[in-house]
């Protein structure tokens, strides 16, 4: 009788579950359209995006030159492939305040369902699943790589969404490779899961994954020939489209940190071979983790590696940072490691704490950072070293393996 009940528990939350995640969401959203009214700030992302599916719309060749200026008198021109204009064109159709809470409501549901495949995935028990879904819900959305991207509407939410489904709940699926295709055509980042699957042996998927994104890119120049003739020819390497100054300490990549240690604009052969023994000790050890059966530790060491070596991470694009504290949260929990809790504790409010960056710019101080203040200024990427010593560690140890009965 107990188990019946235990079971009617189980079933009356998944019904239940989505309903709260709906309203929340929606909550979210129509809270951050009341903003946007009111104060006529924030979401500058979103709102290049939306510049650049009306611009794509006036016909070809317009894609590259509009720009979105926002109060801050910056400008920002639209910096993805054409396929990704082509799908943000149902933006341009609605006002910024519907896009807004539109925006936001997808990206909350992705930020959730990105918690639950975590949670899932490391074996959670289904009575708890609810539990830890919801109480890590509330610790994501504060860290400022969740707050920071719900601010400017950025799409990092639902590209992480995209890959996490292929690579952990989809790779026994025919279709497993699709997912990161369709990431990496609308944000180039994505591109290195698909040397993760050659990396592993998975040829069939990285092939899987090739296809879909050169389908993407044929269905750019089949819509905007010219603007993808552009794209491909090169525009994808201006960085000054992305960022005038690599030391912003907004910049989280090892090339924003080698320009803010030696303060000078560029990052130059310096951080070339530093991101070649990055890309090289990153990607090794995602097929080490792979291989000792913790998928998911291998995609979030992957993931860790781009972001490392890509020469422009904003704090937004780290929102990997949320799965990879589900992960250990729930290791230590199993483990009863009470030091370990505490050491992720102090990581949580570091993370947290870094919201403190939006201050950089105004405060005059955004470039030129000395003593501890080289510290605080590249605290993502010594975070993302110190978490691959972490990772590399438990492997050692045996571990980091996939716990039995985890969700394949």
């Amino acid at each position: 009788m107990t188990d019946q009940v235990t079971r009617a528990r189980i079933a009356g939350g998944q019904w239940i579950e989505p309903a709260v995640v709906l309203a929340v969401a929606t909550a979210a959203g129509t809270l951050a359209a009341a903003v946007y009214q009111l104060t006529g700030l924030f979401w500058g992302d979103l709102a290049t995006y939306r510049a650049g599916a009306e611009a794509a719309g006036l016909g070809d060749g317009h894609l590259y030159q509009a720009a979105y200026r926002g109060t801050d008198g910056i400008a920002l021109g639209f910096t993805y492939p054409p396929f990704a204009a082509l799908l943000l064109r149902p933006l341009a159709a609605v006002g910024m305040p519907v896009a807004i809470a539109g925006w936001t409501l997808l990206s909350v549901v992705a930020l959730v369902a990105v918690i639950r495949l975590v949670v899932r995935e490391t074996g959670v028990p289904r009575r708890l699943s609810t539990r830890w879904t919801v109480l890590s819900t509330v610790a994501a959305l504060p860290v400022f790589a969740v707050s920071g991207h719900l601010q400017v509407g950025q799409v990092g939410l639902l590209l992480m969404w995209l890959v996490l489904v292929d690579l952990l709940a989809g790779r026994n699926s025919r279709w497993y490779g699709v997912g990161v295709g369709l990431a990496a055509g609308v944000k180039l980042t994505p591109l290195i899961f698909i040397g993760y699957l050659v990396l592993t042996g998975r040829w069939r998927a990285a092939a899987t994954a090739l296809a879909t994104f050169a389908a993407t890119v044929g269905v750019g120049f089949a819509w905007r020939s010219a603007d993808s003739a552009w794209f491909w020819g090169g525009g994808l390497f201006d960085t000054a489209r992305v960022t005038a100054d690599p030391r912003t300490v907004l910049n989280q990549s090892l090339a924003g940190a080698v320009a803010r240690i030696d303060d000078v604009g560029e990052s130059g052969p310096v951080w070339l071979a530093c991101a070649g023994v990055v890309a090289v000790a990153g990607m090794a050890l995602a097929v080490w983790a792979s291989r000792a059966g913790s998928e998911l530790v291998a995609v979030l060491v992957c993931a860790g590696t781009g972001l490392l070596v890509s020469p422009v991470s904003w704090h937004h694009h780290w929102v990997w940072w949320v799965p990879t504290l589900v992960a250990l949260a729930v290791a230590c929990w199993r483990a009863r490691h009470r030091g370990g809790a505490v050491a992720l504790s102090v990581v949580w409010l570091t993370l947290v704490g870094s919201t403190g960056w939006v201050l950089a710019s105004p405060g005059g101080w955004d470039l030129h950072f000395t003593g501890a203040g080289l510290v605080y200024s590249n605290l993502y990427v010594l975070l993302a070293l110190a978490g691959f010593g972490v990772a590399a560690w438990l492997l050692h140890d045996g571990r980091a393996a996939r716990r039995p009965g985890a969700s394949p």
